[in-house]
């Protein structure tokens, strides 16, 4: 943790030290900043950030920061190492996006003078805001308007796609529907495996909760159709409500159904009348890339829509990891967190003492003046950047030629995080399930794909561990 911290920090530092000699128009061509000092060749002057340091400042005794809740958690699948993601998470910038005035005018019906149509069928889900991935549910989190008038939504459905007006435009009316939609992959697990040539590719095992199969029974149905295909039968459960906060009444399979693997219900029992069908279940999708493998410590938000994928250095063909995309957003791990105090060398160097002043006051202004805000909003707090002092060196011990060189003091306040993954999924299931999970360690898709069932922490959760003796003990 605390080598991966200083080597990015390190990094960060040598980024602004190069950008800050690229604002003068006198030394860009002419100056380079390097890491240590080059013995390959002499250079007549430079920028050299030569030593690194740091000490650790505690938050709290065991580094406990918060628990994050978030769409998506990072799991190792079981016997494999899973060493090559750091990291997962939540993209902040593309969790949701804008619809602007959906045009819904061609649902009207009636007469130029007379409406006879309230309900509106949307193109997308609706959610209730920017970054807010529950469903809407009421006529704040959407606009309407009819002919340009804005108008009060009597009735929001965001996961039904449905609006219903108070009252029923004419046939001639326009209808436009502005509303916020997510963009985050549907909720499953993510099997990523490393692949040749520096790629990987991913098998999802999408995870589909209350799905509304039938939305009114006459109790003579014979068959019904789930949304999806591929199926996995073990994970597949049926119940029926009355209404939708009533309690619901679970269905055997085998006894009351049977599934099969593309989705098709038959009923071995007559259903209740007038209750609503859902189902809960888990179906294989096509394999997802391959997508390339980013740089050391680089990530991609392109693969998985919603999240952000950092990726290390540990990179091994065969490699396997996981990654759980919850519905909504859940507590998906512990959060452990601190600072670091972290002092930097930087030593600029010049064969003209006038050229050294003004490159030394350069790099200041720029790091300390222009680059200091920027750099809090990533985590990394410039404390002091202090001159420490000009001196002489021996450039030719033959010919009494001279360095002159300024040492720049540079202290950082930085942050770690480090996140224990809480390994939870659906849990509204029938005991088949349990049992089923028990005595399997995987599942083999109709694509032949192997899917581990148990999945592991990606991180070893810190326990405290008391002593066994010592202590009074209570019952």
């Amino acid at each position: 943790m605390e080598i991966n911290l200083l080597r990015s920090v390190k990094y960060r530092v040598m980024d602004e030290l190069r950008y800050a000699i690229q604002e003068n128009l006198v030394y860009k061509d002419k100056v380079e900043a390097y890491h240590k000092f080059p013995y390959d060749e002499r250079p007549m002057m430079g920028v050299i950030l030569r030593n690194a340091s740091g000490s650790r400042v505690k938050l709290s005794a065991d580094d406990h920061a918060a628990t994050l809740k978030s769409h998506f958690t990072l799991a190792k699948a079981q016997n494999k190492q899973g060493k090559f993601i750091q990291w997962v998470w939540e993209d902040a910038l593309h969790t949701t996006s804008y619809q602007v005035k959906e045009d819904v005018s061609s649902q009207t019906s009636g007469s130029p003078t007379f409406g006879t149509n309230r309900v509106f069928n949307i193109s997308r889900q609706m959610v209730s805001g920017p970054n807010n991935t529950l469903f809407a549910d009421n006529f704040r989190q959407i606009v309407v308007t009819v002919n340009g008038v804005k108008v009060f939504s009597e009735y929001v459905n965001g996961k039904k796609k449905m609006v219903i007006l108070p009252v029923a435009p004419t046939s001639d009316s326009e209808v436009l529907v502005s509303y916020y939609y997510s963009r985050v992959t549907p909720a499953g697990r993510y099997y990523i495996e490393v692949m040749p040539d520096n790629k990987f590719v991913m098998d999802p095992l999408y995870m589909v909760e209350d799905e509304e199969v039938i939305s009114r029974t006459t109790g003579i149905e014979m068959t019904a159709q789930l949304d999806n295909s591929d199926i996995i039968i073990n994970f597949t459960t049926l119940y029926t409500k009355k209404q939708r906060n009533s309690t619901k009444f679970s269905l055997i399979r085998d006894t009351d159904y049977t599934v099969d693997t593309t989705g098709l219900i038959t009923f071995l029992n007559p259903l209740e009348p007038d209750t609503t069908l859902y189902a809960t279940y888990r179906w294989a999708g096509s394999t997802m890339g391959p997508f390339d493998i980013p740089g050391d410590y680089q990530y991609n938000n392109e693969a998985l829509p919603g999240a952000v994928i950092a990726f290390s250095n540990q990179i091994e063909v065969g490699s396997r990891m996981v990654i759980i995309c919850h519905p909504k957003r859940e507590n998906s791990a512990k959060v452990r967190s601190g600072h670091y105090n972290m002092s930097f060398d930087i030593e600029v160097f010049t064969r003209d003492p006038q050229q050294l002043a003004d490159l030394t006051d350069h790099i200041v202004n720029e790091l300390w003046v222009k680059r200091r805000l920027k750099l809090m909003d990533e985590g990394l707090t410039m404390t002091e950047l202090d001159p420490a002092g000009e001196s002489e060196d021996a450039y030719d011990g033959n010919t009494g030629d001279l360095y002159y060189k300024n040492t720049l003091r540079l202290d950082i306040m930085s942050e770690w995080k480090e996140f224990t993954p809480v390994l939870w999924e659906i849990r509204d299931f029938d005991m088949n399930l349990y049992q089923f999970v028990k005595t399997n360690d995987y599942i083999i898709t109709n694509q032949n794909k192997i899917l581990e069932l148990n999945l592991v922490s990606a991180i070893t959760p810190f326990e405290v561990k008391y002593p066994t003796r010592g202590y009074a003990r209570y019952f």
